[in-house]
């Protein structure tokens, strides 16, 4: 790093200035004097494949953001951390080009890590994921956690436009601390095979075994994201919603990919995901018991829902997917879902998941 960009580091450290990312979309925080020029600079994906460095910006107050848009306005700095004294810049040119060509890589990237923080709409703990640049930290999503019941009830980020998808990187989900290693291990096909035949009986026909039903689905996609870093760092139990394979593969997907292509390309959506109740089957003896995952842990969702907000706060969109692969016939929509008619076809079968879309202004979560 040279001396110029080390005194200005220092500068912000010390006015407090390395923040996390705002409440919304960080298009309108670029500098004023190129605010308006979006998308003049480019990454594309043999940048973003062969990147490992944090890319980050410092907005109109001088506030570190992390960079999550594909665009790049002229005039913008760009840091690439490596390390907190390993920061190369590179600034998007009147031709359109960055001074110092992409992609950039080191031999040891920074790792996001997990930082318990204060949000009053989480009825239990809240956890961002992130990096730390200094004492701030620059969140990629936040979590809400309810460790007594190892359940997260939703995960929350802001996403971006981008017009191609890199390689999914293959990482391992990490458990933060925050589960045990037996609860990590109770999501594997052959533990759910076995907490399914001790809470519904050896001759339940829910779970077969080695099959693979339910999925360790991700609240915050991966997809999500531009940067493989970034992708990567979904990988968490932290981020993690028990879902029928089927629907997962099936309208959850499709909704998913449709929310993402109506994402304006100088703007964003915040994205809530989560889950509600749990699911009750039936066991031997025709009781209802909750599915779970470890004891009394880790239950699998009646439903999932996801609800999306336009840059201005403004909830645009809320989807409600039954998950529940087992009961053929279309429930009644929950008192807390007022229905309306959906902006995209989804199939009406229990295995792709029946899908309610809801009246996003009154949706009661």
């Amino acid at each position: 790093m040279n001396r110029l960009l080390l005194v200005a580091w220092l500068v912000l450290l010390l006015l407090g200035k390395l923040s996390a990312i705002p409440s919304f979309c960080t298009y309108n925080l670029y500098p004023s004097e190129v605010h308006g020029l979006h998308g003049d600079c480019q990454f594309y994906r043999h940048m973003v494949e062969g990147s490992n460095r944090i890319f980050i910006y410092s907005d109109s107050t001088g506030v570190y953001q992390l960079q999550r848009s594909e665009f790049v306005p002229r005039g913008v700095t760009l840091f690439a951390f490596c390390s907190e004294t390993d920061v190369l810049e590179s600034t998007c040119q009147n031709n359109d080009q960055f001074s110092l060509p992409l992609p950039l890589s080191c031999s040891n990237p920074m790792n996001p890590v997990v930082k318990q923080i204060s949000d009053n709409s989480c009825k239990a703990s809240m956890y961002a994921v992130g990096y730390v640049i200094g004492n701030r930290m620059l969140e990629l999503y936040r979590s809400c956690f309810d460790a007594k019941n190892g359940r997260v009830l939703y995960s929350e980020s802001d996403v971006y436009y981008k017009s191609f998808f890199a390689k999914r990187p293959f990482t391992d989900f990490q458990t933060d601390g925050l589960f045990t290693p037996a609860e990590a291990a109770s999501y594997a096909k052959h533990n759910i095979y076995e907490s399914f035949n001790c809470i519904f009986g050896n001759s339940q026909s829910y779970i077969p075994a080695r099959a693979l039903v339910i999925n360790r689905g991700h609240l915050v996609a991966s997809a999500d994201f531009l940067f493989l870093d970034q992708m990567a760092s979904t990988f968490r139990y932290l981020n993690v919603v028990l879902q029928f394979k089927s629907i997962n593969d099936g309208n959850w997907e499709k909704i998913e990919r449709w929310v993402r292509s109506q994402i304006p390309n100088t703007s964003c959506f915040r994205i809530r995901t989560g889950g509600i109740n749990v699911l009750q089957l039936t066991n031997e003896a025709n009781e209802a018991c909750n599915a779970c995952l470890a004891g009394n842990k880790i239950p699998v969702p009646e439903w999932t829902y996801k609800v999306v907000k336009a840059a201005n706060g403004k909830p645009i969109h809320a989807f409600l997917t039954y998950n529940n692969i087992f009961e053929r016939e279309r429930p009644a929509a929950p008192s807390f879902c007022s229905c309306v008619e959906c902006p995209t076809r989804l199939p009406n079968t229990p295995q792709d998941g029946f899908t309610f879309c809801c009246d996003p202004e009154s949706f009661g979560l």
